[in-house]
């Protein structure tokens, strides 16, 4: 499959929106073609290390302190694979995506593309081949809890770091399991065993009341923030920080979530576009859905 790797490069460097078709629609042959075995020959075929990783991000290692280890799923977002993971989503957040900050934003700059790489043949994954994704979920989550119970730790599972698409497959093949996620979509609901926050894109009417069924399904609303008005809006009524940790399914109390931006290329662009609010913007918006 090191073919795919440079399919992969390829649709990265592309712009001729009729040749990305073309790559996409021969990603869909290999693997439709592909015979899945294991996930070690998975694994090898592929050229990854893993499909899905635990603590493998800052924010996400910040759960440790609660004594949890999480496993995270990292896929392309948007429409970088060449399908829309993350329908919901605004112009705003799409250009300030989480997919281009951290060890991604650093390799970016850097002219190299590893990162973004492996997760858009994840996303292929995901997109061509539901069966394999979540036969390899399956059993990344065995490993992980297993690792987490030796070690003493409690366990949870992020499936959409950087997707907004649905797992119930998997959420219930494993009950016992804590699963969580942030969601635009007004149509994903809480399980028993998976807990949903709402997240903030834009100001459309329509999305006012999905905020509202949002707060009538007990789900907090989460709001990035630009990192100079952070501390303030914490200090608004009903808002909490959810900077903390990433453990949402912990959260006692407040209705609205402040999240402070993250640094990426286009951070900028997602103040301009609404997406990422000044404190200001912010109180109007609560104001709003609090009618």
């Amino acid at each position: 499959m090191k073919l795919l790797k440079e399919l992969a490069f390829a649709y990265l460097t592309e712009e001729t929106p009729v040749k990305r078709f073309g790559i996409l629609l021969k990603v869909e042959t290999l693997l439709n073609a592909y015979d899945f075995k294991s996930r070690s020959k998975f694994l090898k075929d592929f050229k990854l290390s893993y499909f899905a990783s635990v603590n493998s991000s800052q924010k996400i290692e910040k759960g440790k302190k609660e004594n949890y280890d999480t496993l995270i799923l990292y896929l392309s977002a948007g429409k970088n694979a060449g399908k829309d993971l993350c329908t919901f989503a605004s112009t705003g957040c799409r250009l300030a995506c989480l997919v281009e900050s951290g060890h991604a934003l650093l390799e970016k700059r850097a002219g190299k593309a590893k990162i973004a790489i492996a997760r858009m043949i994840k996303s292929w994954v995901a997109i061509y081949r539901k069966d394999i994704c979540d036969a390899l979920l399956c059993h990344e989550i065995k490993l992980a809890k297993k690792n987490a119970s030796k070690n003493g730790r409690k366990f949870s599972v992020r499936l959409n770091g950087t997707s907004d698409i649905e797992f119930y497959n998997v959420i219930n093949a494993f009950p016992e399991i804590q699963f969580y996620d942030y969601t635009k979509d007004p149509n994903r609901i809480d399980l028993p065993n998976y807990h949903l926050t709402f997240s903030y894109s834009n100001q459309a009417k329509a999305r006012f009341d999905h905020y509202k069924q949002a707060i009538s399904r007990g789900q907090s609303i989460a709001f990035p923030v630009v990192a100079s008005d952070y501390d303030q809006a914490l200090s608004l009524p009903d808002c909490y920080d959810m900077d903390k940790t990433d453990l949402r399914f912990l959260d006692k109390h407040g209705k609205y979530g402040i999240l402070k931006a993250k640094l990426t290329d286009n951070l900028s662009d997602g103040v301009k576009q609404g997406f990422i609010l000044t404190l200001s913007e912010l109180k109007k918006v609560i104001n709003k859905i609090e009618r």
